[in-house]
């Protein structure tokens, strides 16, 4: 399992995990600070250092599997001037920073991609090589980590950004329900994820996958598959 090509791929990875995580971080709270909660920027959470954001399982899955998480940034809704528009922007501002962090390398990627196909020869470079595999693995990384953040489950940052849209009533049930339910739910979602391939439920596929797509396609021009095509050619060179 652990071969030269494996630790190759993981290597490749590297740059979008660790950029992917730190930023998504960050953003939770510089949102969070500039709308009057300090308490991530009083943790020392306002920073690019990778050391203050991962959390070690999350990371690790995020090599294994592709899809994991970072520490959550510590928030007080009782700081914010509003707290439920507070709650609001601060959740977004993780996942929209992935967004955009993939949108801006995806730009990078199409581009490249683009020359390669009218340039023959153009991989005989490896530092465009290198290149080519790092941007590809940064959108596919960032898209998501945006889309599984904006999942509505507990307590990824859907759940929180769907109890501040929700009349104040049904916000109330949903948050008794996550105090309750939310660690269960996601137990079963991530068992889903890596199970359900295995009894034809690929859960992944289904649920994070066509928007994932959708985003390859609107931010380099071209589908997934093509990309994904050359990157295992590119790879194996």
């Amino acid at each position: 399992m652990f071969t030269a090509e494996w630790w190759l791929d993981k290597l490749y990875l590297a740059p979008g995990i660790l950029l992917g995580l730190v930023v998504h971080e960050f953003c939770h709270g510089y949102a969070a600070w500039r709308l009057g909660d300090p308490t991530a920027k009083l943790a020392g959470r306002l920073s690019f250092n990778p050391l203050r954001h991962l959390d070690l399982l999350g990371t690790v899955a995020l090599f294994v599997a592709r899809i994991g998480w970072a520490k959550p940034v510590p928030v007080d809704a009782r700081n914010f001037r509003d707290p439920r528009k507070g709650i609001l922007f601060t959740s977004l501002a993780g996942p929209m920073s992935n967004l955009v962090l993939g949108a801006v390398l995806g730009l990078g990627l199409g581009g490249l991609f683009t020359y390669a196909l009218k340039v023959p020869g153009t991989f005989d470079s490896s530092w465009l090589r290198l290149l080519y595999l790092v941007l590809f693995n940064g959108v596919y990384i960032n898209f998501v980590l945006a889309i599984f953040n904006l999942l509505p489950i507990p307590p990824l940052d859907g759940s929180n950004v769907l109890g501040a849209v929700l009349p104040r009533g049904a916000a109330a049930s949903y948050g008794r329900f996550i105090a309750r339910y939310g660690r269960t739910v996601l137990i079963v979602f991530f068992l889903a994820i890596f199970l359900g391939p295995s009894f034809g439920f690929p859960v992944f596929q289904w649920f994070l996958m066509p928007p994932v797509k959708v985003l390859f396609r609107l931010t380099t021009g071209f589908s997934l598959n093509e990309l994904w095509y050359f990157y295992a050619a590119t790879f194996s060179l």
